[in-house]
C-alpha cells in the first residue's frame, strides 16, 4: 500500500506527463510569393546567332511561403501574352521544371531561339514573352497535391528572334555545308522547312545531315531514331536508301524529318494523258529543272503533282504563284487554280524546284 506521501509524488509526476507538450505541429497555410517576386535579368533581348550559345536570358525569384518548412517545387512558365488571361489562360504555355529551390533559370540564346519558334513565333522578329514562376506542395508518393498552387507576378519581355536556315549537307556533296541546299523558315509556319534535293547514284544507302548554319561550328541535326533528330554532334547522319531526288521536310518543332522520293509529272484535260494519266517529267541534273515537251490543249487545265498521286501537287493563286494544293507537311491549300496554255500547240514545259520555298514554271510554245 502507497504511503500518503506517495500517492501524492505520484499524483504530481501524473500531472506533469499531462502537461508536456506534444511534438511542434506543422499546419500549412493557403501560398504566397512576396510582391515582385520574379526578376529577368534583361526585359529587353535581342538574339543572335554569333551568341548563340551564350547565356542569353536569367530567371530569378524568391521563396514562397507555405506556413512552414515545407517542400516546394517550383515550375517556369513561358506563353504568349495573349494566352494568359480567359477560361483557358496560360493553357499553351511551355513549362520549364525549375527544382524544388528558388535558384534560377536560364536559356542560351539558342535554346531561347527554338522555344519561341515552337511557341509560333516567326523568327527574325520581335514579339513580346510573358513569364511566371508557379509553385507547389508536391505529395511525398507522387499524388496530386491537395495544396493550391500559387503563382508570381508576371514578367512581360521584348525579344528579337534570329532566322535561321537550315542546310543540307550530305555525302552526295562532299559534306560541304557551305555549298549545301538551303531551306529557309516556312512563312508563318515557325521552325518547319521543306525542301527538294537531288543525291545521284545507283547505290545507297546516302547520307545526310541538316545543320542550322553553312559550317560544322552550331548544331547539326543527325539521327535520333524513329524519324526524330538528334542534337548530339557525334550522332549518325539522316539516310535513304537509294539514290534520287527528294522532298525533304524538318519540323524543329515536333523533332521530326521525312524524306520521300519524288517523280514529277503533268495531268489535267489540257494534257496528252487527260485526267487519267500523268505525263512525266524528266530530270535534268546540270540545270536543276523537270521537263517535258507535250501537245497542250487550251480548253483544258492541268496540275504538277508527284508520284502519279494526289498527295504532292501544286496549283496556282491569284498571283499566278506554284502553292502546294496538297502536302502532307503542310495540308491542303483551298482555293487555288490549276494551270493553263494560251493556245493549243507543242509546249516545253518546266518546273524548277531547287530553290526552297521558290518554285517556278515556265511554258514555252514551239
Amino acid at each position: 500500500m502507497l504511503t500518503k506521501s506517495y500517492r501524492y509524488i505520484l499524483l504530481i509526476l501524473l500531472l506533469a506527463a499531462a502537461c508536456k507538450k506534444d511534438g511542434e505541429q506543422l499546419t500549412l497555410q493557403p501560398g504566397s510569393f512576396s510582391g515582385g517576386a520574379l526578376s529577368a535579368s534583361s526585359s529587353t533581348i535581342v538574339l543572335t546567332k554569333a551568341a548563340e550559345n551564350d547565356t542569353a536570358l536569367n530567371f530569378s525569384w524568391a521563396a514562397a511561403g507555405f506556413g512552414g518548412a515545407t517542400v516546394t517545387a517550383y515550375t517556369l512558365q513561358l506563353d504568349v501574352p495573349s494566352d494568359t488571361s480567359g477560361a483557358n489562360a496560360w493553357g499553351q504555355a511551355k513549362s520549364f521544371n525549375a527544382g524544388t529551390r528558388p535558384a534560377g533559370y536560364s536559356f542560351t540564346g539558342k535554346d531561347l531561339n527554338n522555344l519561341l519558334s515552337a511557341m509560333g513565333l516567326q523568327g527574325g522578329t520581335t514579339n513580346q514573352v510573358a513569364a511566371r514562376i508557379k509553385a507547389e506542395v508536391p505529395q511525398y508518393n507522387g499524388a496530386a497535391s491537395t495544396v493550391t498552387p500559387v503563382y508570381s507576378n508576371t514578367l512581360v519581355l521584348t525579344i528579337t528572334t534570329f532566322s535561321s536556315n537550315l542546310y543540307v549537307p550530305g555525302d552526295y556533296q562532299g559534306w560541304d555545308p557551305g555549298k549545301a541546299p538551303t531551306f529557309p523558315p516556312i512563312e508563318g509556319k515557325a521552325g518547319m522547312f521543306e525542301g527538294y534535293v537531288n543525291m545521284p547514284g545507283s547505290g545507297g544507302p546516302y547520307y545526310f545531315k541538316f545543320t542550322n548554319s553553312p559550317d560544322w561550328d552550331h548544331t547539326n541535326y543527325g539521327d535520333g531514331g524513329n524519324g526524330s533528330f538528334s542534337t548530339d554532334g557525334n550522332a549518325a547522319g539522316l539516310s535513304v536508301p537509294t539514290g534520287g531526288y527528294y522532298y525533304l521536310t524538318a519540323d524543329l518543332n515536333t523533332n521530326k524529318w521525312t524524306a520521300t522520293k519524288v517523280t514529277w509529272g503533268i495531268i489535267g484535260d489540257a494534257t496528252p494523258g487527260g485526267w487519267d494519266n500523268d505525263t512525266p517529267l524528266t530530270y535534268d541534273a546540270a540545270t536543276q529543272v523537270w521537263t517535258v515537251t507535250a501537245v497542250m490543249k487550251k480548253n483544258g487545265s492541268f496540275k504538277f503533282r508527284a508520284n502519279n498521286a494526289w498527295a504532292i501537287d501544286f496549283g496556282t493563286d491569284a498571283n499566278g504563284k506554284l502553292v502546294y494544293a496538297d502536302n502532307p507537311f503542310l495540308g491542303y491549300t483551298p482555293g487555288l487554280n490549276n494551270l493553263s496554255v494560251p493556245e493549243d500547240g507543242t509546249y516545253t514545259i518546266k518546273l524548277d524546284l531547287h530553290l526552297s520555298g521558290q518554285y517556278t514554271y515556265s511554258l514555252t510554245k514551239n
